[in-house]
């Protein structure tokens, strides 16, 4: 019998606990959103944070960048927001223009402002376990949450992480890792062979490629818990990287696609929002 991790419970959960914090700071909780107002994900996303956001008493200054946007451009405003004693956090959604390096705007984020734990400072704290408090990337961070809740045991498990995204798949490696689990990263130049034998022995999957059924029940090892971080579109209807259909029966534990990872994503970085606001 599968059983579904549901994201979207979950997510309500921190939810609660997030506007409880909010609502005992002495202080506003401002999250500054860069992004790209060009591309349709973006706008679809930066929308559905921005109302969640206010849902829980935090303000958001959405800042579309400009269509001729460059990496000196977009770190000037950065660095502006990072000198702004009024944004508590800053988000830069992914992806950009393009041309606009990425890995240099995610780094020029302050690390006390950094609310997606995408910049260099804090990946490098994730990497290095470090004692003191940091951000995580808020995707694998959710996963994270959610494994924690349905008290799924990381120790000692054979783990595989399919995708090597900065924003996904390096930092789910790190947390399975600090976790104590033996992780495969595997990513889209593993020959096929390998990660199907790498996916027979996996305790734990978790796979963000975007490819739409790219993992089937029969890839699987019974008794895998999976996360399925995809999230495509065919015939107009939501479905992640893995086959659900084939999958249930074989996986003891599966997110849905969507109501999984989707809604602890945005949970997660309004709970980060809220850390750098009580931490600084």
């Amino acid at each position: 019998m599968t059983e579904i991790l549901d994201g979207a419970a979950v997510a309500k959960i921190t939810n609660e606990k997030t506007a409880e914090r909010v609502s005992r700071l002495n202080k506003p909780v401002t999250l500054a959103v860069i992004y790209d107002p060009q591309n349709d994900g973006s706008r679809l996303y930066v929308g559905m944070k921005s109302k969640k956001a206010a849902a829980l008493g935090i303000t958001t200054l959405d800042i579309p960048t400009d269509e001729n946007a460059t990496t000196a451009s977009v770190i000037k405003l950065i660095e502006e927001l990072n000198a702004d004693e009024h944004v508590t956090g800053i988000l830069v959604q992914s992806p950009l223009a393009k041309g606009v390096k990425e890995r240099e705007i995610f780094s020029a984020v302050a690390p006390h402002k950094d609310a997606d734990g995408l910049g260099a400072t804090v990946q490098g704290m994730l990497f290095g376990d470090a004692l003191e408090d940091y951000t995580v990337a808020a995707t694998p961070q959710g996963v994270m949450t959610l494994l924690h809740h349905y008290n799924i045991e990381m120790f000692r498990k054979s783990a595989v992480v399919i995708g090597r995204s900065q924003l996904f798949g390096r930092p789910m490696f790190a947390l399975l890792t600090n976790a104590d689990a033996t992780v495969t990263l595997a990513h889209r130049y593993t020959p096929e062979a390998m990660l199907k034998a790498q996916l027979k022995v996996a305790d734990i999957v978790v796979v963000g490629v975007g490819i739409p059924h790219f993992i089937s029940g029969a890839d699987l090892k019974s008794g895998a818990v999976v996360v399925d971080v995809g999230m495509n579109y065919v015939n107009g209807k939501a479905v992640g990287d893995v086959d659900f259909e084939s999958a249930q029966g074989v996986a003891s534990y599966i997110t849905p696609v969507p109501g999984g990872v989707g809604p602890m994503t945005i949970a997660t970085l309004l709970e980060n929002t809220v850390s750098l606001a009580e931490k600084y």
